[in-house]
């Protein structure tokens, strides 16, 4: 199962679930596959990926989930465009590729 979504739906829903709301997020969301399993409750959310992100620089353009990984697209520090997957049951940076492109 895909979960696309962007800074601004992450923010909005972050926002939501701060206020006590509920929300369901629609907007890029891939159907589910029949064969795809649960992740699993110990996973690290849309919000725990964006401060680990910014904790270490990096300026999130947009957050893909797939299971247990996370990819991450966004821009570093110096301006470069930056590519990673995490792990998103430990926060590990399993990949990172980075473009020597500034924005």
């Amino acid at each position: 199962m895909t979960n696309r979504t962007t800074l601004g739906g992450a923010l909005a829903l972050a926002g939501l679930m701060a206020l006590g709301g509920t929300a369901i997020v629609s907007a890029q969301t891939a159907p589910a596959s029949p064969s795809a399993a649960p992740v699993a409750a110990t996973t690290l959310s849309l919000g725990d990926i964006e401060s680990k992100m910014n904790a270490q620089g990096i300026t999130i353009k947009e957050i893909e989930l797939e299971g247990l990984l996370a990819e991450v697209e966004g821009h570093d520090a110096q301006g470069r465009k930056v590519e990673l997957t995490l792990d998103r049951r430990s926060g590990e940076v399993l990949s990172r590729k980075v473009k020597n492109k500034t924005k």
